[in-house]
Order: structure tokens, then sequence, then C-alpha cells
């Protein structure tokens, strides 16, 4: 995986990426609750207004969606390293998910790295695999 914390922090934007589209983050209706290394409640919710506007475009294949998307991951440690991995072996011992019509599965990298938070992966949408990118200042 590329590490996107080589670059200068102030070079690094916030984000909310599924597949191609960048939902952006709605940091007024996202929760955060974390102290050290352990989760207890992340949800990063997508701006529903740029939802709204991809919605407009013929092409979006998401447009089908009443919602924008919402990341979710709960009383999960993340060790020493601040950071798990959260695949299709062990994804039933956490409480995380993209809600996105649906509850859909993920296969992650969540870290904490200084002031930022890292998701990065794929998620599962009406089964089709998609690339999943989350990057959230805390």
């Amino acid at each position: 995986m590329i590490n996107i914390f080589k670059k200068k922090q102030e070079e690094i934007k916030e984000e909310f990426t599924i597949g191609e589209f960048d939902f952006k983050i709605d940091s007024g209706n996202t929760t955060i609750q974390i102290d050290g290394n352990k989760i207890f409640d992340l949800t990063i919710k997508a701006d529903e207004n740029v939802f709204e506007n991809l919605c407009e475009n013929d092409d979006f294949e998401f447009g089908y969606g009443l919602y924008s998307p919402e990341f979710y991951a709960r009383e999960i440690d993340l060790g020493n390293k601040n950071k798990i991995v959260i695949n299709e072996k062990n994804q039933n011992d956490y409480e995380t998910a993209l809600y996105f019509m649906e509850h859909n599965d993920l296969e992650i990298n969540l870290s904490i790295h200084d002031n930022w938070i890292l998701v990065a992966g794929w998620t599962y949408i009406s089964g089709k695999k998609y690339p999943i990118l989350i990057k959230m200042k805390k």
C-alpha cells in the first residue's frame, strides 16, 4: 500500500472516495470518538449535497441511492501500531461497514497517523467490488 503520509501533511486533502467518485466528507455530521489507539465510535458521513449533485448526472452509477454513503467502525483496538487490517477472515469480529443503501462489507486497512484517519481498501456494493479511500483530519 502507498504511504500517503510521506507527503507533507499540508499537502494531504480530506476525501471520501468510492470507485472514481469523491463524495467529500460532511464534518458536521461525522462522529469521532477515539482515545489513543482505541476507536469507540468513528462514523464518517459523506456530504449529502455532493451526493445529490452526482445523482443529477445520468452516468452516475449510484444514482439509485437515497442517501450519501457512511463509513462506521466501533469498539476497535488498533494496537500499538495504530492500525488494523480487516478482511473476509476477520470482518465478523469487528463492527465496521460501509452503509450505502445497505450494509456493505469491507476489506480495509484502518489506521491513525498523527492527526489523520485513513481507511483504504475495498468494499462490495450490490455484489461489485470498489476501491474505497477515506482520509480525514482527526
